[in-house]
């Protein structure tokens, strides 16, 4: 009789006491476009905000990590007039150089109680050019210009370690933007919301995944089976856009017949 009291007081203490040992990490997801003024006429958000903000909801989501919005990261700063410059310092250097600013980025981690940060940063490189400029400020060119270069989007994520200065994971994710005919341009207000449907579509179901899934494995290593996902679903409806992954390496299934670009499997996808 006494086992069996026993029993039903600890069966009832684990379902009604909350779990102690549960464990989450605060990550302040950080777009290196942030405190960017929009300089042209479409003011879409900035696509390192749009991946950021689909990372924050995905984090949020999984009870493991916890990431403030965007927009609060932003009123932070603004609240903030000390850490504010040397945020857009950090950032902006990154978006530059690649270099990261571990101090800057310490004491941004500080006004959230974290101990990472994550910095998403996204720019279009042209062919002939060194410069590197925003998705929409491309689009811009080429619908004004009639520029017909190929246009790779390129996305980094790092996720820092701000205690000891030192980076925990860093990925590197490109796409073509470049429509079947070759060109990249909006010249009607359908056409330009057209394209950031399809950047808001292919950075919630593939990238902002991809990035934080790799996130996770850094903090829940065991917890984490990769599984090869091979549904379609997947990559975004259309044909605007083909995945590539360069780091980590796409995964390519063997098959007995070369199968068309379209129908290419894109990287590990991590089930959790």
């Amino acid at each position: 009789m006494k086992n069996f009291f026993g029993f039903l007081v600890l069966l009832i203490s684990l379902i009604f006491v909350p779990c102690a040992s549960a464990v989450t990490f605060n990550v302040v997801v950080l777009p290196a476009d942030i405190l960017r003024v929009c300089e042209n006429y479409y003011c879409y958000p900035e696509v390192s905000e749009i991946v950021a903000e689909d990372l924050v909801n995905y984090f949020n989501a999984t009870g493991k990590i916890k990431s403030p919005t965007v927009t609060e990261v932003r009123r932070t700063l603004s609240q903030n007039q000390n850490v504010k410059p040397v945020v857009k310092s950090a950032a902006d250097k990154y978006n530059l150089t690649g270099n990261i600013d571990y101090a800057s980025l310490k004491q941004l981690a500080r006004l959230f109680s974290a101990n990472s940060v994550l910095l998403i940063s996204n720019s279009v490189s042209v062919e002939g050019a060194s410069r590197k400029r925003s998705v929409w400020e491309i689009l811009e060119l080429a619908s004004g210009l009639n520029i017909s270069y190929p246009f790779i989007m390129e996305t980094d994520a790092v996720l820092i370690d701000t205690v000891n200065d030192l980076v925990m994971w860093r990925g590197g994710y490109t796409k073509g933007l470049n429509t079947s005919d070759g060109s990249f341009s909006a010249q009607k207000a359908s056409q330009s919301y057209a394209k950031y449907a399809y950047l808001q579509s292919y950075s919630e179901d593939i990238l902002s995944k991809a990035i934080a899934q790799n996130v996770i494995l850094r903090f829940f290593p065991k917890t984490v089976s990769p599984v090869l996902k091979q549904d379609s679903n997947l990559k975004p409806s259309g044909n605007f856009f083909r995945y590539e992954s360069t780091n980590p390496a796409s995964k390519k299934l063997e098959e007995e017949e070369e199968e068309p670009l379209e129908h290419n499997y894109g990287e590990m996808i991590y089930g959790l």
